[in-house]
């Protein structure tokens, strides 16, 4: 797996998450990490709890595009979950510096995750 260009560490970080494998995904992230949601913003510990809290839902996520500009990368996935939601088409937005991801822009559709949401809240994910 190519981990030296940007495009390369989005497409590991992108595919660890989907592989529910958070030991790599931290090693992917910078300790100065910031990612943001909206007008949301986590650090690296807040971010890796959010996605842990995610996992029962999410099935595998299916990278569509990878697309890199200098030490940013921008990865196109369907985010897919066992939810009634099915698949959400999520893009991140991703800078890297020495190997790392330093700062995340997750952007998706809100209205068309409610269900992952949902199902995470009344615990149908994670007995499914």
């Amino acid at each position: 797996m190519d981990t030296t260009s940007p495009a390369g560490v989005a497409r590991a970080y992108i595919e660890a998450v989907g592989a529910h494998d958070l030991d790599a995904v931290e090693a992917l992230l910078a300790e100065s990490l910031e990612a943001r949601v909206g007008t949301g913003s986590s650090d690296k510990a807040q971010w890796l709890a959010a996605l842990g809290r995610l996992l029962p839902a999410l099935e595998r996520n299916d990278i569509r595009d990878v697309y890199e500009n200098g030490d940013h990368a921008c990865v196109v996935y369907d985010f897919v979950t066992s939810t009634p939601a099915g698949a959400v088409v999520c893009v991140e937005n991703l800078r890297i510096a020495d190997g790392r991801i330093t700062d995340i822009e997750l952007i998706f559709d809100k209205v068309a995750f409610a269900p992952v949401n949902e199902a995470l809240r009344a615990g149908i994910a994670a007995s499914a």
